[in-house]
């Protein structure tokens, strides 16, 4: 039996790489978990998001405001 490792280590999993402007490479339009706000991601973070979504996760994306909010609250409990 396969176990996840954030499971075994019991850390949250981290947010995914999101940018908030359009490049090249990141074309696909995501939202922000937490916010709304609009970013940025390549492919592979465009299935990632797709695929939660489908599976009835929650949005896996956070802007860098969000992310260091959500980190401060993580740490103080």
């Amino acid at each position: 039996m396969s176990t996840p490792n954030t499971y075994i280590e019991q850390t949250p999993p981290k947010s995914l790489p999101a940018q908030s402007t359009m490049t090249d490479e990141h074309q696909h339009e995501v939202r922000c978990g937490m916010c709304a706000k609009e970013l940025y991601v390549d492919d592979e973070g465009y299935r990632r998001y797709t695929d939660a979504l489908i599976s009835g996760l929650d949005n896996p994306f956070r802007c860098e405001i969000c992310n260091e909010e959500y980190d401060d609250l993580a740490y103080e409990g």
